[in-house]
């Protein structure tokens, strides 16, 4: 069948016709689709609840399971529907000329998605709720769900971007371990060694810092701190102590 000589009046009778049909169809994918996810949804949320699970492996696994349900159910559905219509989709295929070239380089782009996703997940590269930046995008922020095609993440900005997986090059993941920020202080020559003193108390509180000395960066003098904790403890400990930094101070 030629894609171009179908009688397109006559599908719109056979579609009047069939309309039950397709209806009822509709109904059982939906009704699929709803108790598949929901069963996976539930299976996972039990797994997660013992103590012994890695929560955030078993929540990413949870969210690329129900993605990968979600594709499935499209595809069959629209199999399905055709089927139901009397069209034969490979021969709508073969004779789509220019749509079947563009549909053959999405399917290599959908290909090249889902190896470089199932390494990404076999791999144990990352997982829901990591903080990781993509260094050949210029992307950093929190992973918010992992797909067989993409990878949701909140940026620092607040922004959601989705990721093709095979646009993914180079992989950054600060959540396996400890971070080390730096944490300078603008200091005059005139209170160098009284905010030193200052900051050297401060330290003495935190077994995470460590006092690096005195730094020029544009002929500005620093004191300057090293701060290393996990990434969900990083920021609250950064806000803390340079509160503590400036805190009675005139800097």
């Amino acid at each position: 069948m030629n894609f171009l000589t179908i009688n397109w009046a006559k599908m719109g009778e056979i579609l009047l016709a069939k309309v039950f049909d397709i209806a009822v169809l509709t109904v059982l994918f939906a009704i699929f689709y709803y108790l598949a996810a929901r069963i996976v949804r539930r299976l996972f949320k039990n797994y997660a609840e013992k103590k012994w699970t890695d929560t955030a492996r078993i929540l990413t696994f949870s969210r690329l399971t129900t993605s990968g349900i979600h594709y499935v159910t499209i595809f069959l559905y629209i199999y399905t529907l055709l089927g139901i219509l009397g069209i034969p989709v490979g021969s709508v295929l073969a004779g789509a000329g220019i749509f079947g070239v563009a549909l053959g380089f999405a399917g290599r782009d959908l290909v090249a998605d889902v190896i470089n996703g199932f390494f990404i997940i076999v791999e144990h590269q990352i997982n829901v709720g990591d903080t990781v930046a993509f260094a050949n995008l210029n992307i950093e922020g929190v992973v918010k769900s992992v797909g067989i095609r993409s990878i949701t993440v909140i940026s620092t900005d607040g922004a959601t971007t989705f990721i093709p997986n095979r646009n993914i090059e180079a992989l950054k993941n600060y959540s396996y371990q400890a971070r080390t920020v730096l944490l300078d202080v603008p200091v005059l020559l005139t209170e160098l060694s009284k905010m030193k003193a200052h900051i050297l108390m401060v330290n003495s509180d935190y077994p995470q810092v460590e006092f690096k000395g005195i730094v020029n960066v544009e002929d500005k003098l620093f004191l300057r701190s090293a701060l290393t904790a996990s990434q969900s403890d990083l920021s609250a400990l950064k806000i803390e102590i340079l509160d503590k930094y400036y805190k009675n101070t005139e800097i």
